[in-house]
C-alpha cells in the first residue's frame, strides 16, 4: 500500500492541493481563486480560505451511510439512486444555506463517512459542484458498539507494526487523496483531498478502536489535520486522554455526540464537559434534534454551562443526519432497494438551537464565535 510521507510540508500540501483544484475545475468550468498564504481548509474541491466558509456543520453525512462492509457483505449499489441521492442532499444543503444570515454564508459541512462505510469521493464532489455549500471530507476508520470494526482496519492493525500502517493510509489520504472504494482494499486511489480524520469509540474502548485512534494521533500530529470522534454514551474522555498521551495539539481535538449520557450515567453531563474544555480539547453537540434526547433546549442548557464558564471558543455543532442508508447492513440483499430514506434536516441548529440558545441569554457574537470561528480556527491547517 502507498504511503504519504509524515514529513510533508503544510506549504506543499496547499500546493498539491490547489493544483487539484485546478484540475478540477479545468474539467467543469468551475473558477479557483487562488487562495492566500497560511493554513487552509481542504475541501473535496480543494483547498480554500478559512475565512470563506460561513457556518459549519461539523458532523453530517452526505448523502450515503452503508454499514455493509462492516459486516462482510457487499455495499448497496449505488448507481440506480445516484442522481436522486445528489438531488436529495442538494435540495437538503440549499434548504441550509437559505437560514443563514449575514456575515453567515456560503456555509459549510464535514462529511463525517470514513473509509468504506458509504464514503464515494466522486460522490462527493459532484455534490460539492452542484451547492453553494462547502463540502469537507475525512479519512478515518469507524466503529462503535452497534458495528464491528471495518475488516480492513482490523487486518491492517493485527499486521507487525500496525498501527504505524493505519496511521500511514490516513497519512496518504491528507496529503494526497481519498482512496476509491470500488475495488480491492487500498488497490486505488483519487486525488479528492481530506480535512479531517474520524476516530469512533464504543463506550469503551475496545482494542481495534484504540488502534485507530492512535494512528489519528500519528496522522494528526504529521500533518495537522483535526480529529472528530464519535462516542456512544461515554468514551470521549478516555478519547482526550489517549489522544493528548500521544502529543496530539488538545486544540486539534474534537470530541463529538455530546448532549446525551455523555459519562455514562448523567443526562446533562456539564462537569464532564468542563474536564474536556478544561484539557484544551473542543466538544461537539453534533446530534442537534434526535429527539427529546438531543432536544435544542437540553443542548442549549449545556451550551450556557460552558459560555459562562469561559469556553465558547471550544463548541461545535451539527446533526449528525444523512439522507441515505442501507438499511439491510446485516442482511443479505444487496441491491438498490436496500436503501433507506431518512428525515434529515440541516436546519435545526440553524433555527431551533439558535433560538434556544439566545432563550438562554447566550448573545449573538457567541453564537455567531460557536458557529463561525470556531471551525474556522479548526479546520485550517
Amino acid at each position: 500500500m502507498p504511503t504519504g510521507s509524515p514529513s510533508t510540508p503544510t506549504a506543499a500540501i496547499s500546493r498539491r492541493h490547489f493544483l487539484q483544484a485546478t484540475a478540477i475545475a479545468a474539467g467543469t468550468g468551475l473558477a479557483v481563486a487562488r487562495p492566500k498564504a497560511g493554513p487552509k481548509v481542504r475541501t473535496v474541491l480543494g483547498p480554500v480560505d478559512a475565512d470563506t466558509l460561513g457556518v459549519t456543520l461539523m458532523h453530517e453525512h452526505a448523502p450515503v451511510i452503508d454499514w455493509a462492509e462492516l459486516f462482510e457483505l457487499p455495499p448497496a449499489p449505488i448507481a440506480p439512486v445516484r442522481k436522486q441521492m445528489l438531488d436529495t442532499s442538494i435540495r437538503l444543503l440549499e434548504r441550509f444555506h437559505k437560514t443563514l444570515g449575514k456575515g453567515q454564508g456560503p456555509g459549510a459541512i464535514v462529511e463525517c463517512t470514513p473509509i468504506r462505510v458509504g464514503r464515494y469521493p466522486r460522490l462527493l464532489v459532484d455534490l460539492a459542484r452542484r451547492t453553494k455549500v462547502h463540502v469537507i471530507a475525512c479519512t478515518g476508520f469507524w466503529c462503535e458498539a452497534m458495528a464491528p470494526q471495518h475488516p480492513w482496519a482490523i487486518a491492517l492493525g493485527q499486521k507487525k507494526n500496525g498501527v504505524r500502517k493505519i496511521a500511514d493510509l490516513y497519512i496518504r489520504e491528507i496529503t494526497r487523496g481519498m482512496e476509491d472504494p470500488h475495488g480491492e482494499w487500498g488497490k486505488k486511489f483519487t486525488k479528492i483531498p481530506v480535512g479531517i480524520i474520524k476516530c469512533a469509540t464504543s463506550t469503551y474502548l475496545r482494542p481495534s478502536e484504540r488502534r485507530c485512534h492512535e494512528a489519528a494521533a500519528i496522522a494528526s500530529r504529521a500533518t495537522g489535520c483535526p480529529i472528530t470522534t464519535h462516542t456512544t454514551d461515554g468514551g470521549g474522555l478516555e478519547e482526550a486522554q489517549l489522544f493528548l498521551k500521544r502529543g496530539v495539539d488538545p486544540g486539534r481535538v474534537i470530541i463529538g455526540h455530546q448532549g446525551n449520557l455523555d459519562d455514562r450515567t448523567e443526562l446533562e453531563s456539564h462537569e464532564y464537559h468542563r474536564r474536556l474544555v478544561g484539557m484544551g480539547c473542543n466538544v461537539q453537540f453534533d446530534r442537534v434534534g434526535h429527539a427529546e434526547k438531543y432536544g435544542n433546549e437540553k443542548i442549549a442548557r449545556q451550551v450556557k454551562a460552558l459560555v459562562d464558564s469561559g469556553h465558547v471558543k471550544q463548541v461545535f455543532f451539527s446533526h449528525d443526519n444523512g439522507p441515505y442508508f442501507n438499511n439491510d447492513y446485516a442482511g443479505t440483499k444487496g441491491s438498490d432497494s436496500d436503501w433507506k430514506i431518512t428525515q434529515s434536516d440541516y436546519t435545526v441548529v440553524t433555527t431551533g438551537l439558535v433560538k434556544a440558545m439566545k432563550t438562554q441569554g447566550i448573545s449573538d457574537s457567541n453564537i455567531q464565535a460557536m458557529l463561525v470561528s470556531n471551525p474556522r480556527r479548526v479546520l485550517a491547517f
